[in-house]
């Protein structure tokens, strides 16, 4: 008897549980066919989490399209790039560039001619929202570098090692532009002589070839005179008695004739000739040196000290 009870109720608690299941069974089923969209064309929303989003550059400026150089010198170029980022401004990790002649490559070794390299750009996190960042990348761009199309091209990297690049080109411009010293001395010479040769070098500090234009006067520009002098009856000295060459050298003791026969007379008329110095190539040294020959004729008349000016111009030259 006591085992037939026991039975029973064993019979009892299972029927309940599977009563219990059937009900929970039947009750999720209802709540999924409650909550879904039924009928003959059905929509239905799509969720996902987007995790990291590639940076964008979405302008790069060089100096406002044209680069100017600075003779003799460096000139401070900045190429921007105006970079977004939609996980933040905060994630963008590095930013470089490269700025070439075009004629190059990214990968062209850096030289003042023609590559310059910033691995480490400046970036500026409070231009522009919370995903906007300007970098600015800053290369100091010799005098002699190449004249023509160049290429600033931009490469960021975020915090996930995703890199992007874009570039931009822009001009730089030719720049005529030369040194010489302050001054030829030609020392003492004696009335009715012809002075020692002075070698005078012409440096190039630009960026093209040039030919040399000369000019001189005394007191005021087409005056005919090569110096004023201190002393004397005519205190002048006429401009065609101050003399050049520009490629040859002769330092021998000469007369006026063979002077003039070896010598070109300075003119108070702008004269061009062919000089042909090429621009600087030599990252170490400068290569881009001429020598000019000078002498001067003292006539009869003048006395004490005297002086005068030459106009050096650079013209520039068809010679590749």
């Amino acid at each position: 008897m006591v085992y037939f009870n026991f039975f029973q109720l064993s019979i009892f608690f299972l029927e309940a549980a599977l009563l219990f299941f059937l009900f929970f069974l039947f009750f999720n089923i209802i709540s999924q066919i409650a909550g879904a969209d039924v009928g003959e064309n059905v929509t239905i929303k799509s969720e996902l989490e987007i995790g990291n989003v590639a940076p964008i550059i979405q302008n790069i400026d060089i100096e406002g399209g044209t680069i100017n150089l600075n003779p003799n010198t460096t000139k401070l170029v900045n190429c921007s790039a105006l970079v977004v980022d939609y996980n933040g401004d905060s994630t963008i990790q590095n930013v470089s560039a490269r700025l070439f002649d075009n004629s190059f490559t990214y990968a062209s070794p850096d030289d003042n001619n023609s590559h310059y390299t910033n691995n480490n750009c400046s970036l500026d996190i409070s231009y522009g929202d919370e995903n906007t960042v300007l970098a600015s990348c800053l290369f100091n761009v010799w005098y002699y570098a190449n004249a023509g199309t160049w290429n600033c091209s931009v490469f960021v990297l975020d915090l996930s090692n995703i890199s992007v690049s874009e570039s931009n080109t822009t001009q730089v411009l030719p720049l005529l532009a030369l040194s010489v010293p302050s001054f030829i001395d030609y020392g003492v010479v004696n009335a009715t002589e012809v002075s020692n040769e002075n070698i005078t070098n012409v440096t190039n500090v630009g960026n093209v070839m040039f030919n040399l234009s000369l000019t001189g006067y005394s007191y005021s520009l087409n005056d005919n005179l090569a110096m004023n002098c201190t002393l004397g009856a005519i205190k002048n000295i006429s401009v065609e008695h101050e003399k050049y060459n520009l490629t040859l050298s002769n330092n021998s003791v000469l007369t006026l004739a063979q002077a003039d026969a070896t010598y070109t007379n300075l003119s108070s008329t702008t004269a061009v000739g062919k000089f042909n110095l090429d621009y600087r190539t030599n990252d170490t040294i400068q290569d881009a040196i001429n020598a000019t020959y000078w002498r001067i004729y003292v006539p009869l008349g003048v006395a004490g000290s005297c002086q005068g000016n030459i106009i050096f111009g650079a013209v520039q030259s068809g010679a590749s």
